[in-house]
């Protein structure tokens, strides 16, 4: 069975939708993968405080129960402080390959972050959320990158979503 040339180009237009939904769901894990990178970076420096049951996910919970059970408790650590240290930076090493990882195999198929904080706002590549009155910034130049965008092959896969520099008084 031969196909019609309109058959075909309705087929590559079908097949071309179905990777860019595709591709736009990957980058709801990269989004999720940097908000993780983000966290472990700020555990690396500064101390958590402590949580409450109620505020702890399940498997904190689940792990403060085991170590309250005699039988499988951990024995006792000389430095735990040293070790929740080298936890932090293990955990946040990890991330950071696995969000690099990502980021390959994204480049490798042609899925390139839009470059936007600090840049003039581009009305074709950026959505505008917000505005922020900036004395030290030149008017209409994005201040703040709250969602990256990308660009695939030849178009804008996802816009960037910004906030952009105002003078003071005109908010």
């Amino acid at each position: 069975m031969t196909r019609s040339p309109r058959d075909l180009a309705n087929q590559k237009i079908q097949l071309r939708k179905q990777q860019e939904t595709l591709l736009r769901d990957l980058l709801t894990v990269v989004d999720a993968l940097d908000r993780a990178a983000d966290h472990w970076h700020q555990a690396e420096g500064t101390p958590r405080p402590v949580q409450s049951p109620l505020a702890m996910t399940w498997w904190q919970r689940w792990r403060q129960w085991l170590s309250l059970c005699p039988l499988i408790a951990p024995s006792p650590q000389p430095d735990q402080s040293a070790t929740r240290a080298e936890v932090v930076t293990s955990a946040r090493q990890g991330i950071d390959m696995i969000r690099e990882s990502m980021l390959t195999v994204l480049s490798q198929h042609q899925i390139v972050p839009l470059p936007s904080q600090g840049h003039p706002f581009d009305p074709t590549q950026m959505h505008a959320l917000g505005q922020q009155v900036d004395a030290h910034c030149a008017p209409n130049m994005v201040v703040q990158e709250v969602v990256r965008g990308y660009r695939w092959q030849d178009r804008v896969l996802r816009e960037a979503q910004v906030i952009v520099a105002v003078p003071p008084g005109e908010e």
